[in-house]
């Protein structure tokens, strides 16, 4: 593309997504494996990660009384965990909600 060329959105888009794609994909497995072994196995399997936007890494849980337990009393130790667990990127805060999951 020549310099002042324009080009139109939808026709980069392609190349954009097929650039960052693996990147995104590569990272979420990792992190899903980090949080497999920050939360235990227990968690892990009763949640999953859902966002990672800034420092702060979202987690759907399957119950209210899960994510209670989560936020009440291991919230600072799973955490720490995680930081130590995936250095790779600033992990400020854990936020959990309440979501479905699939069965996967």
């Amino acid at each position: 593309m020549e310099r002042g060329e324009r080009k139109r959105l939808g026709d980069l888009l392609p190349e954009i997504l097929k650039a960052v794609g693996p990147k995104k994909r590569n990272e979420l497995y990792e992190l899903t494996e980090a949080w497999g072994r920050a939360a235990g196995p227990e968690v892990a399997r009763r949640s999953r990660i859902v966002g990672f936007n800034r420092d702060t890494l979202t987690i759907a849980v399957e119950s209210a009384p899960l994510r209670q337990e989560i936020e009440m009393f291991r919230k600072p130790e799973i955490l720490a965990k995680m930081r130590a667990e995936y250095p790779r990127r600033q992990i400020a805060d854990v936020k959990f909600v309440l979501k479905a999951l699939e069965n996967t």
